[in-house]
């Protein structure tokens, strides 16, 4: 509606009410009531032709509606009805009026995107579970009888009918005991979360126990790992050496290179003396890496850094067969029992209307064959100098 319009609409609404006064009481003029209802319906005529006229204005995109303002030394100028508009919003939000980041201010009507849907980031987790040697036992002690290692005599030439006079050194043995030790921990988790939540929350959380198995599994065989002492590889020439001379033919033959992020990262920097990458992927297999170390090509297995952290420069590289190095006794796997009952210490389950979860692991991590492994580092600062 244009202000021609607005003035046509006042006088209609003028008119009509003057013509309705002359129709009430007892000394009526209908006359006049009627003259000015004529007038009326011909201002009606005059309102329809100029809203005909504004809307094909509008239609086709030429419409302005003005307003006049006092400019200063301009005087009176014109704006669109859009820019009176937007000065207007302009006021309400600079005067702190209605505005979405304040709550009482009417961001309390605008509905938040909010899933409840148990979403994960991304992440890798290595279980070293799958690289030592597991044995399920039925007894919480035990042990295992091994051959000691050694050299038999070779036989001595006789004569014939000769007296033999060589004795043969009989074989020796030793046994590994192992104790199985108790690993536990508990979780509480409240049952109003249980009976509200719209994620299945005990899921979520067994999840997350599997998760505290796992790295309970690779902490132990690291620490085994960590009882030999660490030698410097210095570069790739060590690692060989390792391969060839310190383990050799007895452990040469599946033999890997455990490293981490940052070996991973060294190693794919190396080329041979023609330029050609060192570290390719396994033709039978893509998604795993190898290495070429002369006439030898080890797979390589690599943990997160966060799992086997380098010590500054120094990377982390075993090489040998953890399959070999270390055994684990399994008297049981990881159990979950949940009550909403128990007590452990001053938490009471029942008096604080908790679920507890409790989970337990009982198993034992032995050396099994000291010798099946190199542990060392390359110092990477000094390769780079």
């Amino acid at each position: 509606m244009n202000k021609k319009m607005r003035e046509i609409l006042t006088q209609i609404q003028a008119k009509t009410a003057e013509a309705k006064s002359f129709m009430d009481g007892e000394n009526k003029d209908i006359a006049k009531a009627t003259a000015l209802m004529d007038e009326v319906d011909a201002l009606q005529r005059e309102y329809d032709a100029e809203k005909r006229i504004y809307d094909a204005e509008k239609a086709n995109g030429t419409q302005v509606a003005t307003a006049t303002v006092e400019d200063g030394a301009q005087g009176k100028q014109t704006e669109t009805a859009l820019a009176k508009f937007a000065k207007a919003v302009r006021s309400i939000i600079q005067g702190k009026g209605l505005v979405e980041g304040v709550g009482e201010d009417g961001g309390y009507t605008v509905p938040e995107d909010v899933s409840t849907r148990v979403e994960h980031y991304r992440d890798v987790e290595y279980s070293l579970l799958q690289d030592i040697d597991v044995v399920p036992v039925k007894t919480n002690k035990g042990s295992r009888t091994y051959q000691k290692k050694g050299e038999a005599d070779g036989f001595v030439d006789i004569d014939e009918n000769g007296e033999i006079t060589n004795e043969i050194e009989a074989p020796k043995f030793e046994r590994i005991p192992y104790a199985i030790q108790d690993r536990a921990g508990f979780m509480p988790v409240s049952n109003d979360l249980i009976n509200d939540s719209d994620a299945n929350i005990m899921e979520v959380v067994a999840e997350w126990l599997g998760k505290a198995d796992v790295a309970t599994t690779n902490a132990k065989v690291l620490a085994k790992v960590a009882e030999k002492s660490q030698i410097d590889f210095k570069d790739i020439d060590g690692i060989k050496t390792a391969l060839n001379v310190t383990l050799g033919q007895a452990y040469k033959n599946g033999a890997k290179i455990y490293t981490n992020d940052d070996g991973l990262n060294y190693l794919d920097t190396l080329k041979d003396k023609d330029g050609r990458p060192m570290l390719n992927p396994d033709p039978t297999a893509p998604a795993k890496l190898q290495l070429r170390c002369g006439t030898t090509v080890l797979p390589i297995k690599v943990l997160p850094n966060k799992v086997f952290k380098s010590t500054g420069t120094k990377v982390p590289f075993v090489v040998g067969n953890l399959f070999d190095y270390v055994r684990k006794y399994d008297r049981q796997s990881m159990s979950i029992m949940a009550s909403t009952t128990a007590s452990i210490g001053n938490f009471n389950a029942f008096a604080q209307n908790m679920t507890l979860l409790r989970a337990i692991v009982r198993d034992d991590y032995r050396v099994k064959d000291a010798d099946s492994i190199v542990n060392g580092y390359i110092d990477t600062a000094v390769v780079g100098e």
